[in-house]
């Protein structure tokens, strides 16, 4: 063989070498077996992004969004290997629908989200879509138990700061077992005990009227199964104008919606962000006793009070209902776990959740939930080490390697960090406000009340802008939001950029896995190495040409 062929030779031999290096091959990869979980639209598309984050590794999670009571009665009939919920197994029954529910199996509950139950909407003022309705927690119970009937009401008027259009309201709810229902109900019995109650009463419910999961249609509303039903429906330009639904954070953020800032204990009208929410459950009260049933369940009694400026009151956390080695019923009858999950599963679930209760929870903030506090990561290892089949549980003393951004050296930087209200959050200012000299006016007057051409400087944790008129607020520029439709600021959407406020897509935050990139890097850099060595004997080559052969180059 002549030198240039082995020169040729070699390069390729290197280039094959060095990708098989960089790249592991699936012999080698760490297996693992497919399990598959159903339960909260509330939760899945935390769910979603964070299985699809894991697929390169090969791990494969199969999860249905059915809803929580749907997610619950699966993990009781062995149908799934874990399931999703928002609220814990019922000791009672729901007065619109389900019995007590009891499970042969035993369980475990690790939180998997926090985030805030979203009241959405589409109203518009001639051809223009109307971004930055506020409204108080009485004047929402009165909406969603059909009290209230019309946007131009005199309610509605008083919290937004002008009258809207006489249009009739078309209130979306969820049709299915949802905990989302549950959630904001709650809220409702709590805050607004009277008018649900009476509520109820119409549907043959005495008082004291618990909250449920099947919200009941009444008139003026429609239902849709599946969080993502009643986005669609809310985000319709032709039959969605005049509506309002609940749900989680991110399906308003995913479909482009805007969302109601709800007024909070404070007198602040707050949007479901992540710091704002993180502000409001350091107030939920956690079931701390390990031996309990419930242990790392909520009670969001005093969430709904808080009197922090930066509380969105209607807060709570989502879990996942994982099998546990051992367990005794209520009745004090041991219980294993549902017959068809085993060790093999257990790898595959509790490596997940390893990564969910650490790495995937930098990204809760821009699929529209808030991450999880330390006191529940620390709790979601300890449970998940009763999982059969359980990796290694990490250090729980100082979540060391767990990279969980709310925490580190004994911090809570969501919290730290969570940026003050504007003063034209606070519910007296006008719509149309501006923050001058500290105070919020009305714009084009000073804090003095002399007209002024000027747009206020304002703050709002030390940054925001000045122009509020016309639908657009300071509020929470700093952190990325948008103020008005709460939407997640992306491109160059900040303050003073040329973008749209579009709301950062589902899809474009799951990434196709680490290990891909990297072997795409390697790949583009070996490229990078050996062509020129390729392209360099190939013009050598050339050049010797007409003298090996005689003939002309």
């Amino acid at each position: 063989m002549s030198p240039l062929p082995r020169r040729w030779s070699a390069a390729l031999a290197t280039l094959v070498l060095l990708t098989l290096v960089a790249v592991p091959s699936p012999a080698s990869a760490e297996s693992f077996v497919a399990i598959k979980g159903a339960g909260s639209s509330w939760a899945a598309p935390a769910i979603d992004a964070w299985s699809t984050d894991v697929h390169p590794q090969g791990i494969v999670i199969n999860f249905t969004a059915s809803g929580s009571a749907a997610g619950r009665q699966a993990y009781t009939l062995n149908e799934v290997d874990f399931a999703a919920t928002d609220i814990a197994f019922l000791t009672q029954g729901d007065p619109f629908g389900g019995g007590i529910e009891n499970s042969s199996y035993a369980y475990s509950y690790i939180p998997i989200v926090a985030g805030g139950t979203a009241l959405m909407y589409n109203l518009k003022l001639g051809n223009q879509k109307i971004t930055n309705l506020r409204l108080s927690g009485d004047t929402i119970t009165k909406i969603f138990t059909g009290k209230i009937t019309n946007w131009s009401d005199p309610a509605i008027t008083r919290d937004y700061g002008a009258q809207l259009p006489s249009q009739k309201i078309t209130v979306v709810t969820r049709s299915d077992g949802s905990g989302a229902s549950y959630q904001f109900t709650r809220w409702m019995s709590k805050q607004y005990t009277s008018q649900w109650n009476a509520f109820c009463s119409g549907f043959g419910v005495g008082a004291p009227c618990p909250p449920t999961e099947f919200y009941p249609k009444f008139s003026g509303s429609v239902q849709r199964q599946g969080s993502d039903q009643v986005a669609n429906y809310i985000a319709s330009p032709s039959y969605g104008v005049g509506s309002i639904g609940y749900d989680e954070y991110a399906y308003a953020l995913n479909n482009g919606i805007p969302v109601v800032k709800v007024l909070n204990a404070k007198g602040y009208y707050a949007l479901p962000t992540p710091s704002n929410v993180a502000i409001a459950l350091q107030k939920a009260v956690i079931d701390e006793d390990p031996t309990s049933v419930t242990f790392l369940m909520q009670n969001l009694d005093q969430v709904y009070s808080y009197d922090d400026p930066r509380t969105y009151p209607i807060s709570s956390y989502s879990y996942l209902v994982v099998p546990r080695d051992s367990r005794l019923d209520p009745r004090g009858v041991p219980q294993g776990p549902p017959p068809a999950f085993n060790t093999d599963k257990g790898k595959t679930l509790t490596t997940w959740i390893k990564y969910v209760l650490c790495g995937a929870q930098q990204s809760a903030g821009r699929l529209g939930y808030s991450p999880l506090p330390k006191n529940l990561v620390v709790g979601g290892f300890n449970q998940m080490g009763h999982v059969p089949g359980s990796v290694p549980v990490p250090d729980t003393a100082q979540l060391t390697g767990c990279n969980n951004p709310t925490y580190s050296d004994g911090v809570n930087h969501l919290i730290a960090g969570a940026p003050q209200p504007s003063p034209c959050d606070f519910h007296t200012a006008p719509l149309n406000c501006v923050v001058s000299n500290g105070q919020p006016v009305a714009a084009g007057t000073n804090a003095g009340g002399q007209a002024n051409g000027s747009t206020g400087g304002g703050t709002n944790g030390g940054t925001n802008g000045g122009t509020a008129a016309a639908g657009t607020n300071p509020s929470a520029a700093a952190a990325g939001v948008d103020p008005d439709t709460g939407q997640v600021l992306t491109g160059d959407s900040g303050p003073g950029g040329g973008g749209d406020a579009a709301a950062q897509r589902l899809a474009d935050s799951r990434r196709t896995g680490n290990s891909a990139l990297v072997a795409l890097t390697v790949a583009e850099l070996l490229a990078a190495m050996v062509a020129p060595v390729l392209i360099g004997a190939r013009l050598r080559r050339r050049r010797a040409w007409p003298e090996q052969s005689g003939g002309t180059a």
